[in-house]
């Protein structure tokens, strides 16, 4: 407990200089949590992106396996081979779960600085509380997940237009098969005749 402590007086500076710059205190609780969310955002982000690097070819391994097990179950359906699209979809639907949770992972990896900001949130601000209407006495966390929330959000819509986080790779190269869809493999599918 005394090294995270000791981590949170060592972030301390960094974090509340925010809070304190506009003369009105509620102003100043609002920029900061917003500071305080952009900085778990981007940090976030970055590790995300770390993350991906250091594992990049078990994440494209499963991304390949899941594209090429559906690739094929589709081709092997326009063949009306029922008994190798049965075994392709069945290595397609692992394919999916394991890319899924390989997803999931990645992205639980962009969470810890949350945590972290909601841990010297505590430490910080533990024993302010506001008393809202219809909810009753929150503390600053309440305020904080949604502004992290929105954040990340605001982040991703912008992520083109920042040159840092326009860099950052989550997906395998450009190079690799891409997901066929039905009308590729079977054509334009007839619709069928209305009937009067």
């Amino acid at each position: 407990m005394h090294q995270i402590n000791t981590l949170f007086a060592f972030l301390d500076p960094a974090l509340t200089w925010v809070f304190r710059a506009p003369s009105n205190p509620w102003v100043g609780f609002i920029l900061g949590l917003c500071w305080l969310a952009l900085l778990a955002s981007i940090l976030g982000e970055l590790s995300m992106a770390a993350a991906f690097r250091i594992n990049k070819a078990h994440f494209t391994g499963v991304n390949q396996d899941m594209v090429e097990n559906h690739n094929l179950s589709l081709r092997a359906l326009a063949a009306k081979d029922k008994n190798s699209w049965k075994a392709c979809n069945q290595l397609a639907n692992d394919a999916f779960g394991k890319n899924f949770f390989s997803g999931a992972t990645l992205f639980a990896a962009s969470l810890w600085p949350a945590a972290l900001g909601l841990g010297w949130l505590d430490w910080r601000f533990g024993a302010v509380s506001f008393d809202l209407p219809l909810v009753g006495s929150v503390g600053p966390s309440f305020l904080f997940i949604p502004i992290y929330v929105l954040t990340r959000i605001a982040l991703a819509v912008l992520r083109p237009r920042i040159p840092l986080l326009r860099r950052l790779k989550f997906s395998a190269s450009d190079d690799s098969e891409r997901l066929l869809t039905f009308s590729e493999v079977f054509g334009s599918l007839p619709e069928k005749k209305r009937e009067a």
